[in-house]
């Protein structure tokens, strides 16, 4: 089963280096994505704690709406 999170990202460009760029210049957006279900990591106090997906999974899911070459640099990812 999946689970819808809202990733928000940046996109660097291909041939674009660290050194190139600042990052307020990079595009970027927010975009819905099934991902695999958050795994449970334990509880503190009442409250169950989980980790969310796997970065490879959210770089590998959002690949398809980028521009080709791209690399996506995720800053959020948020179960909705």
């Amino acid at each position: 089963m999946a689970t819808e999170y809202r990733v928000k990202y940046k996109i660097l460009p291909p041939g674009v280096g660290p050194d190139d760029y600042e990052p307020a210049d990079l595009d970027g957006g927010e975009i819905l994505l099934d991902l695999s279900d958050p795994d449970p990591a334990g509880f503190v106090g009442d409250h169950l704690i989980s980790y969310g997906p796997p970065h490879s999974e959210v770089e590998k899911a959002l690949a398809p709406h980028l521009p080709a070459g791209a690399t996506p640099i995720i800053l959020h990812v948020t179960k909705t």
